[in-house]
């Protein structure tokens, strides 16, 4: 019997709550490149409830060229804002993060850290119970951040040119436990996310 791979584990589960999703596998040889020989690409993806789940992971021998990535995304309607990342606040954000900003409002600046490349101040999209719930699902899925971005995630080219507002992690998350926190605590911290910004 064939043993089940993470992403059959993935499309198990998620169907498991009614989620129909579409799948892709792509695996290249390029004979005339040595540095670079093969590529091999995987990604699901599901629309559900006005938002889009997408898992991604794609490997390459050549350095820094692989990626991998779960995440909730929906589009945004407001044209007013502008991209940025949120994450938990971390120590080590002093000497990675670039770009930092502060909102001015306590809850926020103490629990998150802010990156954008303009001084943009996203505070008016998160709640206090917004950051809790954020931080909940941090503590079993982690590294996580709070995204938004345009053109964003790439693999859903149908939504290019639009504003996108994501709860991401760059693990390929398929255990049931991961997705049931994810799928529900997540979905909903986007919901009002998207909500506060109409």
């Amino acid at each position: 019997m064939e043993e089940k791979t993470a992403t059959d584990i993935l499309i198990e589960n998620l169907t498991k709550r009614g989620i129909t999703s579409q799948t892709h596998k792509s695996e290249k040889q390029f004979y005339f490149n040595p540095s670079d020989r093969f590529l091999n690409t995987k990604y699901v993806i599901a629309e559900f409830d006005s938002c889009f789940f997408c898992a991604f992971d794609s490997f390459a021998a050549k350095a820094y060229t692989s990626n991998t990535y779960t995440g909730i995304y929906s589009e945004l309607v407001s044209h007013n804002l502008v991209e940025c990342n949120i994450y938990r606040k971390d120590w080590i954000d002093t000497f990675l993060r670039l770009n930092k900003i502060k909102t001015s409002v306590k809850y926020i600046d103490e629990k998150l850290t802010i990156t954008s490349r303009s001084r943009y101040n996203p505070s008016n999209l998160l709640s206090e119970k917004d950051v809790e719930t954020f931080l909940e699902i941090n503590q079993s899925i982690n590294p996580l951040k709070i995204l938004i971005q345009k053109d964003y995630p790439p693999i859903l080219s149908h939504l290019e040119n639009k504003l996108m507002v994501g709860l991401e992690t760059d693990i390929w998350l398929y255990k049931e436990t991961e997705l049931d926190l994810f799928l529900t605590k997540g979905l909903n911290l986007i919901k009002r996310i998207k909500d506060a910004s109409a």
